[in-house]
């Protein structure tokens, strides 16, 4: 019913509406360009197919067409400090390390609640993982934009970074 992809200039950016402005914004005016200029990759959930878009217009979305934007994650690579990260975490690390940085996730205000941002983590952290594999990572850091998104985030197993309760970390790899 619904697929994930590279986001392209294809994807009807305009009409999607999660609730915050920053993100809407910054989905419509500016993840396309840092797509091309390699600053950070985002991804889109679409409707799968033609099938997909009737069952959600008979679901009660009747805005939803075959190039709207269900929800949307973006992730560039980073380094940050050890002393920014939670306790315990940095046993053994140099003062800066590598990370995945996930800048942005967000689902229509309309589909909040019903799993799709679960689908959306869940992905991004294995293209995080996958791609760790050839360059190197230590884990993935997320700046949650409010509370709500926090504690998202920690259901998960992101851990709150020190002095930083809007800023959250999950090791790529468990540590024996």
């Amino acid at each position: 019913m619904i697929r994930l992809e590279p986001l392209t200039g294809d994807h009807d950016r305009n009409a999607f509406d999660c609730g915050i402005e920053a993100l809407d914004k910054w989905l419509r005016q500016i993840a396309l360009q840092h797509q091309r200029k390699g600053i950070s990759r985002s991804f889109v959930a679409v409707p799968n197919d033609d099938q997909s878009v009737a069952a959600f217009r008979n679901a009660g979305y009747e805005g939803v067409g075959a190039d709207s934007i269900l929800g949307f994650y973006a992730m560039a690579s980073a380094h940050v400090s050890i002393g920014d990260l939670p306790a315990g975490v940095v046993k053994r690390y140099p003062r800066r390390i590598p990370v995945t940085r996930l800048g942005r996730l967000a689902t229509r205000i309309d589909m909040q609640g019903q799993g799709l941002g679960r689908l959306l983590l869940a992905d991004a952290v294995n293209r995080a993982k996958g791609a760790a594999q050839a360059v190197g990572s230590a884990g993935i850091i997320v700046d949650a934009k409010r509370n709500r998104a926090s504690r998202f985030y920690q259901a998960f197993g992101f851990r709150l970074c020190e002095d930083q309760p809007l800023i959250l970390y999950l090791p790529m790899w468990s540590r024996k």
